[in-house]
C-alpha cells in the first residue's frame, strides 16, 4: 500500500517543545517502548509518521526516540525514506508526470509486440 506524498515542511524544534515532548510520553521511546536515560543516552524527538509521508509537524505526531532506533526507522530498509521514495514514483507515474526511459523490448511501452510464436511486429 502507498500513502500519499503531500511533504510537510518542519519547523524549529525548540528546547520548551522537546521538553513538553519528552514529558508527554515520559521518555518512552516510541518505537522500542524501553525507558530512554535522558543523560546518558542520545534521543531525538521522532515524527511517529513521518513528514515526507504526509505527517503533521504537531506535537501529536512526535515522541520521544533512541537515536538508533530512529535511524533504523528512517533509513532501514522498509524505513521512512524508502517508502517515501516509492510513494513518489507511485505517484508521478499515475500521474503521468514521469514517464519510462527505456521500456522493456515487446512490453506495453514499446511500438514493438513480440508474439507467441517468437516473431516481432509493430504495435497498432
Amino acid at each position: 500500500m502507498t500513502e500519499d506524498v503531500g511533504t510537510t515542511k518542519r519547523k524549529a524544534m525548540t528546547p520548551r517543545m522537546r521538553l513538553k515532548v519528552w514529558e508527554n510520553h515520559k521518555g518512552i521511546c516510541a518505537l522500542c517502548g524501553g525507558k530512554i536515560d535522558g543523560v546518558r543516552e542520545r534521543w531525538i524527538v521522532e515524527h511517529l509518521r513521518a513528514l515526507e509521508l504526509g505527517g503533521e509537524d504537531t506535537e501529536a505526531n512526535m515522541a520521544p526516540a533512541h537515536e538508533a532506533c530512529a535511524i533504523a526507522k528512517t533509513i532501514g530498509k522498509q524505513g521512512d525514506h524508502s517508502r517515501a521514495a516509492k510513494a513518489k514514483r507511485v505517484k508521478s507515474k499515475h500521474l503521468g508526470i514521469k514517464k519510462s526511459k527505456n521500456p522493456l523490448p515487446g512490453g506495453k511501452g514499446s511500438k514493438w509486440k513480440k508474439k507467441i510464436s517468437g516473431g516481432v511486429e509493430p504495435r497498432d
